[in-house]
């Protein structure tokens, strides 16, 4: 009878699973800095052997044409990704694998708060809050080779907001390395600021417009800036405020740009935003994170920075 049961109640899910197009906003909206092209929903209750949910990080390989999704439980999703005429042409799933540590084992739950995603040649960076904020590194069959070094400073997490207030950035970008910064401000900083860390220490830093605003990731954009994702949620429209702007890297104060802000409060169909990938020239994935919830949703989102 359970079975029975659970059938049932999975049968609209299975048979719904795929991508269909999202209403983004409910009139046309136009932005001085980006243009919104595109927008999915994902319908997806397992991928391979692994439940679709909670998808924190996106990264894309240009060669392969592969998009990876990660989610917050260490779960990694391949997709295949096609982009035409600027719109999602094309979203596949391709396979799906959870990622193990050196000796080849699951992490337990308290490990494996994954956040951020970047490729480097064949090997996948994963950041990580929690009580050990880390930089993992792993090949290609989803196992753990190794560990990016960290800043001293982001290496204890009493230094953050809290354990789960940490590393949710992730990208590499030539002449610095792998970049990472704390979700907010470090605990003895004033509320608003955020610091761009390599592993030798602070690259730049730069005061939010709004200090309530959490960095959740940012991607290079191939010019000397970060095309940077921020979020915060939203209790009197019981939604969320979304944020891009665009980080010019410098030694010592980073320039930042406001490319637009999208608020529930105003209509605009969001959610979650935490992960965003470059996909083309001047385009751009975000993707949302639906909390492994019912009445959230995996939304993908294409935009085109001006």
């Amino acid at each position: 009878m359970n079975n029975l049961f659970l059938i049932i109640f999975l049968l609209p899910i299975i048979l719904h699973s795929g991508v269909s197009d999202w209403q983004l906003f409910s009139e046309k909206k136009e932005f001085k800095h980006i243009k919104f092209l595109d927008a999915k929903v994902l319908h997806y209750y397992k991928i391979g052997d692994e439940k679709f949910f909670g998808i924190s990080a996106l990264e894309y390989d240009k060669k392969t044409k592969t998009l990876y999704m990660l989610n917050d439980r260490s779960r990694l999703f391949r997709f295949r990704l096609q982009i035409e005429d600027k719109k999602i042409k094309k979203l596949k799933p391709i396979s799906s694998c959870r990622l193990k540590n050196s000796k080849g084992k699951y992490f337990f739950r308290w490990q494996s708060d994954s956040e951020g995603i970047s490729k480097r040649g064949k090997f996948l960076y994963v950041s990580y809050e929690g009580r050990y904020p880390q930089i993992r590194k792993f090949d290609q069959n989803c196992k753990q080779v190794g560990r990016a070094y960290l800043a001293k400073r982001l290496q204890d997490y009493r230094n953050y907001k809290s354990k789960n207030k940490s590393l949710e950035s992730l990208e590499y970008v030539k002449g610095y390395g792998l970049l990472t910064s704390p979700e907010y401000s470090l605990k003895k900083q004033k509320d608003g600021y955020h610091d761009i860390y390599n592993y030798k220490g602070k690259v730049c830093s730069f005061k939010n417009s709004d200090d309530k605003l959490a960095l959740v990731d940012f991607e290079y954009d191939d010019k000397g800036s970060l095309i940077a994702l921020f979020r915060k949620l939203d209790f009197a429209s019981l939604g969320f405020i979304i944020s891009i702007k665009k980080i010019r890297l410098s030694k010592g104060v980073c320039n930042v740009t406001d490319l637009a802000t999208l608020k529930s409060s105003q209509g605009d169909a969001i959610d979650n935003f935490e992960g965003i990938t470059k996909v083309g020239k001047n385009l751009y994935l975000i993707v949302s994170d639906d909390n492994d919830n019912f009445f959230e949703n995996t939304l993908l989102v294409l935009f085109e920075v001006l």
